[in-house]
């Protein structure tokens, strides 16, 4: 697998600032973000104590010494249910410097470290150039969990095509995924299931409806299916 950790810390420098952006300009951190349950604080809280949990993997890949992303997953729900009760600029100072933390120690993860194997919250196995992937989705996301303005059109469209193909990748791994092809403005279709009636949209509109389930903005002939949850 090639390390692309260089190409997608410039796109995370990028996201992390857009997101700092948009920070400076809320003003309620306590109205519902697209994530069930969280609040605008919630989500943010979540974007900073997951910036220093990978940390913790970049640590391990660089010296083979296991680490915890979380101490817990009970300990991060109440880190962030706790962090959430904080006046807003107190939170957004919280995303800016946790984001800082990770951005120096993930450096390291262009060279030899990148090629180690780390484990993620859930088990799984990965390289150590794949956290710089997964904050940058992290940061994406919840970026547009924010409903303040930014949407998945406004990332980077290379991200965007390959976040898309992913997407469609993970419903179709469930052996689950209905009879549909996805046509995106300006990339080839996707097939779900084989390939069936048209949804059409713009590729962010897609991974919209892919990631959270939203549907808005998409043309299609019937009422679409409810997506698997994000993997």
């Amino acid at each position: 697998m090639t390390n692309r950790a260089a190409e997608n810390l410039t796109l995370l420098d990028a996201e992390t600032q857009r997101l700092l952006e948009t920070c400076a300009q809320l003003t309620h951190a306590d109205r519902p973000s697209l994530c069930e349950g969280w609040s605008v604080a919630h989500v943010l809280t979540h974007v900073a104590r997951n910036a220093d949990g990978l940390v913790n993997m970049v640590l391990t890949a660089v010296d083979g010494q296991e680490r915890a992303v979380y101490a817990s997953n009970e300990s991060r729900d109440a880190d962030i249910e706790e962090g959430a009760r904080r006046p807003l600029p107190e939170i957004v100072a919280d995303v800016e410097e946790s984001a800082a933390r990770f951005r120096e120690q993930a450096q390291v993860l262009t060279g030899p470290a990148g090629d180690s194997l780390v484990k993620t919250r859930t088990g799984n196995t990965v390289a150590g150039h794949q956290v710089v992937a997964m904050r940058l989705l992290e940061v994406v996301f919840h970026h547009v969990d924010l409903e303040a303005g930014y949407t998945f059109d406004d990332a980077d469209p290379g991200w965007v095509a390959r976040t898309l193909r992913r997407g469609v990748s993970q419903w179709q791994a469930t052996g689950d995924a209905p009879a549909l092809t996805l046509r995106p403005e300006g990339m080839p279709s996707l097939e779900l299931g084989g390939g069936g009636p048209e949804v059409q949209g713009t590729a962010g509109q897609l991974l919209l409806w892919l990631a959270r389930g939203d549907a808005g903005g998409l043309s299609s002939a019937g009422d679409l299916p409810q997506p698997p949850p994000w993997g």
